[in-house]
């Protein structure tokens, strides 16, 4: 987490300036919610052995502060999400808990206006960096690590201020990794355990499709 943070700070260090030379930028901020439907390839395989109810769509709130630049034609935000999804039942010979998954990520994303100037129906496209941390049962029992991000906007303006947005963001995690914690309730290993007694190992991916609200801060009056 401080690995990621830092590099959040020397990100904005490094492009916050070249931004603010730019003629016609904006700051923003930009608010989200819709459905989240997360892949995990290990779990699913093994609720499928144990025939339990399979991993399902839950919903997913972002929030991101932004700015244009190069006369509107590009943006970059740093983004917060929180993704929440239905309980499941894991059972098998050396488990038997109710599931909770969640996600927290935060990224900062480079997108790209296709038809900038237009205040109708203006696509972006985009692709960012981030940190997600997943977590499956009560104990802070946690799949963590950096992630990547590539993202769909459609927006419509209907305040000079104002615009409406659908978007679809697809993340996957850069590595596998255990759902393990030294302070696992569920387990005395520290670790969930699949049908054959393997710690259970995973990398999680989503794909959310959300709607929300941009708003366009003014800039500063003149002294």
């Amino acid at each position: 987490m401080k690995t990621f943070r830092l590099f959040i700070i020397t990100t904005l260090i490094a492009v916050i300036p070249a931004m603010s030379s730019a003629r016609e930028s904006r700051f923003y901020l930009k608010a989200s919610g819709g459905g989240s439907y997360p892949m995990l390839p290990s779990l699913t395989t093994e609720l499928s052995i144990q025939g339990n109810e399979a991993l399902s769509t839950g919903y997913s709130f972002a929030v991101s502060l932004g700015k244009t630049f190069r006369n509107g034609g590009w943006a970059g935000e740093a983004w917060l999400t929180v993704s929440r999804y239905p309980s499941i039942h894991y059972q098998n010979n050396f488990e038997d808990f109710n599931a909770n998954l969640s996600k927290y990520s935060y990224a900062f994303v480079f997108k790209r206006c296709l038809r900038p100037g237009s205040k109708s129906f203006v696509p972006w496209v985009g692709a960012g960096l981030g940190y997600g941390s997943a977590s499956l049962v009560s104990g802070a029992v946690k799949l963590d690590g950096f992630e990547g991000l590539t993202l769909l906007q459609l927006e419509h303006r209907i305040k000079d201020n104002i615009s409406l947005l659908v978007e679809g963001i697809y993340s996957i995690s850069f590595s596998e990794k255990r759902f393990s914690s030294s302070f696992l309730e569920t387990s005395h290993y520290d670790t969930i355990l699949d049908s054959m007694e393997n710690p259970l190992n995973d990398r999680f991916s989503s794909f959310d499709l959300r709607i929300g609200v941009t708003i366009w801060l003014k800039p500063p009056r003149p002294y």
